[in-house]
């Protein structure tokens, strides 16, 4: 029998995967009412606990109390069946149903003839995106949802099964400000009705706002178990990561070159009105927005992803016309995608196929491909990136999300561009790993690239940047660069991203 003050114990919990112990004897408890953040880096074990307790792994040593009672976790429907609901940093929804139809889907509620009961299905639906002041369509398709609504409609999803516990993996990492304040009100609700919220997220200053106790993990193991009004931000930094970290945001200084990539009123139906920007070689170039703003079609359009109506995109000097990736790679583009599972990797693929993908020319020798001279490369292109694997041969899916970003950054280093846009590069991805990526961006900016950074992430963009662009329902808002750059506050870039302030910071 457990301490029934607890809601869940976890103890001696293992699991391995092929070639990886993920979770090494580590210990977790829950108390009801309670908002119990996981802390730790990307592959430290968080998620694997959390579905270890959600029954999506069910290949574990250890034992679990629950409510009391030694159980044992064998699926997810028995596990919710208790009252274990998760919301997953990977989402689990079906593009091609609608909002209400994935909230409902194996559960729709039904006539007394028997059919599915349309109009009840969807007035639920409603109910429960109200409820999280969401104002998305519950007829909408779900393939025409951003990564963050898609986000909410998980939350509001999980919020139909009555849940003691409710696990939230990454929930905020696509979500506006105004959409957090609204999940931040719901926790608050739910753990006054005595639900337990587990809570994984990379954004420190979130945690130390929503958190109440705190549980550590490091590289599979257990640190430490405290509660968070007796921590401040540097100690959990170290806690998580085994060291000091000072300096988050490094600034390299180099005199930025010349132009390489200029963009003349770009415009693509009501997404993008006529947008104009340039990013020079030796510079960081960074792009604010709140959700809606355009950057990501923006970019993709850049990239030849997604087709645009009018406007001019010059490469080093010269008029080009980039109407395909396949163009735009021709032209020295790399395009990291926001969303890395759908366009960044094939999860199915090893690292060293996901890696060679966009230029197999690199292993080619005068007899054709060489396996040897690709793994060589792809090798040090790993190395490079501090890619925790046991090998190039492990499959993409089975790596942590900070792991499978950095496998994104050495596919497209493989092309060797010289103009690299970067969106969200440090979206759901841990301290460490953003210290590695922001070095890596400096690494190419010393090296004379071009380096665009898209980022939801306030002090993110403002602490990288030489140069900052701020859009707004499709429009250009703000520039800030030369000394306004010293003195820039979050106020005012907050200004042009929500349309408040419209003229551009003097440079």
């Amino acid at each position: 029998m457990g301490n029934s003050k607890y809601l869940v114990e976890m103890n001696d919990i293992s699991v391995e995967f092929p070639g990886v112990k993920a979770l090494d004897h580590v210990k977790f408890n829950a108390i009801p009412g309670e908002v119990h953040v996981l802390l730790g880096e990307n592959g430290a074990g968080k998620s694997t606990i959390m579905k270890v307790l959600a029954g999506v792994n069910t290949n574990y040593s250890g034992t679990i109390i629950w409510k009391g009672e030694e159980i044992v976790s064998k699926s997810v429907e028995e596990q919710r069946e208790r009252g274990v609901g998760i919301i997953f940093q990977e989402l689990n929804l079906l593009d091609n149903l609608t909002v209400a139809e994935n909230m409902f889907l194996g559960r729709q509620p039904v006539t007394k003839s028997g059919n599915i009961d349309w109009k009840k299905m969807n007035q639920e639906a409603r109910r429960l995106l109200d409820s999280i002041h969401s104002d998305i369509n519950e007829t909408a398709m779900v393939s025409s949802l951003s990564v963050g609504q898609k986000q909410m409609v998980e939350i509001a999803k999980s919020l139909s099964y009555k849940c003691d516990i409710l696990i939230m993996d990454e929930p905020t990492s696509a979500l506006t400000e105004k959409e957090i304040e609204a999940l931040f009100a719901l926790i608050r609700r739910l753990t006054a009705q005595g639900v337990a919220i587990v809570y994984i997220s990379h954004r420190l200053n979130e945690i130390m706002e929503i958190g109440d106790r705190l549980t550590i993990f490091r590289d599979g193991k257990y640190v430490d178990t405290v509660y968070i009004k007796d921590i401040t931000v540097d100690q959990m930094v170290a806690m998580m990561v085994g060291r000091e970290m000072t300096n988050y945001y490094p600034k390299v200084e180099v005199e930025p070159g010349e132009k390489l990539l200029e963009v003349n009123n770009l415009r693509q139906g009501k997404t993008l009105k006529g947008v104009s920007f340039y990013a020079r070689a030796g510079e960081i170039t960074g792009f604010y927005g709140l959700m809606g703003a355009g950057r990501t079609e923006l970019m993709r359009a850049v990239f030849g992803a997604d087709p645009f109506d009018s406007g001019e995109i010059k490469v080093k000097g010269q008029t080009v016309n980039i109407r395909t990736p396949e163009q735009a790679k021709k032209q020295g583009l790399a395009l990291l995608t926001e969303d890395r599972k759908q366009q960044g990797l094939i999860l199915n693929f090893s690292l060293n196929k996901n890696i060679s993908l966009p230029n197999l020319d690199t292993a080619m020798t005068k007899f054709g491909f060489s396996k040897a001279k690709e793994t060589e490369n792809n090798q040090k292109l790993a190395d490079s990136m501090h890619v925790k694997t046991p090998s190039l041969e492990q499959l993409a899916k089975n790596l942590s999300g900070g792991n499978q970003q950095k496998v994104v950054i050495c596919k497209w280093l493989n092309t060797d561009s010289d103009i690299i846009i970067f969106d969200e590069p440090t979206r759901g991805i841990d301290v460490g790993a953003k210290a590695e990526i922001y070095g890596i961006m400096n690494e190419l900016k010393q090296a004379g690239k071009a380096v665009i950074m898209v980022s939801s992430e306030l002090a993110e963009c403002m602490g990288v940047s030489d140069r900052i662009y701020v859009m707004h329902e499709g429009e250009m808002t703000g520039l800030i660069e030369g000394e306004a750059m010293k003195h820039v506050t979050e106020e005012l870039v907050v200004g042009y991203a929500t349309g408040a302030n419209t003229a551009a910071a003097e440079s």
